[in-house]
């Protein structure tokens, strides 16, 4: 079993920072602590979640450490930083349109010892910022370093709030951004409602699908496939016997039927005796969707739901 890890919210590069976890460190999420990072400085960061696996064990910085919790001073000389990031920032922003470069940048972070600056942008393609940073190390006098970042990035570091009133789950309780497929969409019989309702505020899926998908997934188990063919309980039908899956509710256990009669109805799924034939063992194609190749978190995920 891997080693458990604390994530750290870095302050100067706005992303979360995995580090072994050692018995007796005693923080909690929220705390600020200033922590060793891979090249053994002093940077500064908020605790995040700690007692957890890696997300990815190969980024787990295994020589860093939690050198010491914030104190006054460490707290005062982050404040001091905070104009710094705010003009490097607008600055950058104004050399951007000065280079006409097609990239927003949205974050500028200071390092804790102030030798260094961290720019996040996106952008649509590959942009070549090279003449545009030199201009910029000028202008600010340090070290600086450029992200491109997605939208799903963007999002949870700029916030906001969702569809459904509340703030967004990335920027407040999700730590990490897990992917979302539409197959997830598929599964809770959603993708006839259309992009404009299931993505969100950075455009890509909703990450609230993947909370309630296992359960569908539980309870779809026990309705046949739209195209069986189904035996029907005599205390449904007096005359027909079998009739067609057209349609099904999944939370609700029910099934849309078409008998023999071509009469429709709308039946629970403890009416149906038995499963007479599956659409795969009459020949024929489901009716349903026809399976989609993998799709990547950012690229993929965006083009499928265009679709819809």
């Amino acid at each position: 079993m891997a080693q458990k890890v604390i994530g750290i919210d870095c302050m100067f590069s706005g992303s979360i920072v995995e580090i072994p976890q050692n018995e007796g460190d005693g923080f909690t999420p929220g705390d600020s602590v200033v922590y060793k990072d891979e090249d053994g400085k002093e940077e500064f960061g908020k605790v995040k979640y700690i007692d957890a696996q890696p997300f990815d064990l190969e980024k787990v910085l295994i020589t860093s450490k939690i050198l010491r919790p914030a104190t006054p001073n460490d707290m005062q000389k982050m404040e001091s930083h905070v104009d710094q990031s705010g003009q490097s920032l607008e600055k950058c922003q104004e050399l951007v349109a000065q280079h006409a470069l097609d990239m927003q940048v949205f974050r500028a972070g200071i390092s804790f010892d102030g030798t260094k600056v961290h720019f996040m942008f996106t952008a649509d393609e590959r942009v070549d910022f090279r003449e545009m940073v030199k201009d910029l190390a000028k202008a600010v006098k340090k070290q600086i370093y450029l992200r491109q970042v997605g939208p799903r990035d963007k999002a949870k570091i700029i916030g906001g709030f969702g569809k459904c009133g509340r703030t967004l789950c990335c920027s407040s309780f999700l730590n990490r951004l897990e992917s979302i497929s539409m197959d997830m969409v598929r599964d809770q019989g959603l993708e006839s409602k259309g992009s404009s309702k299931l993505s969100g505020s950075c455009g890509k899926l909703l990450c609230c699908l993947k909370y309630e998908v296992n359960t569908y997934r539980k309870l779809k188990k026990s309705i046949p496939d739209i195209g069986s063919i189904v035996k029907l309980k005599k205390s449904v039908v007096s005359v027909s016997k079998q009739a067609q899956v057209v349609g099904f509710d999944i939370l609700n256990q029910k099934v849309k039927v078409l008998t023999e009669e071509r009469e429709f109805l709308i039946i629970s799924v403890e009416e149906i005796e038995k499963v007479v034939k599956t659409p795969e063992s009459r020949g024929g194609s489901r009716t349903t969707e026809a399976p989609e190749e993998p799709m990547s978190e950012e690229s993929s995920e965006e083009e499928k739901i265009k679709t819809l």
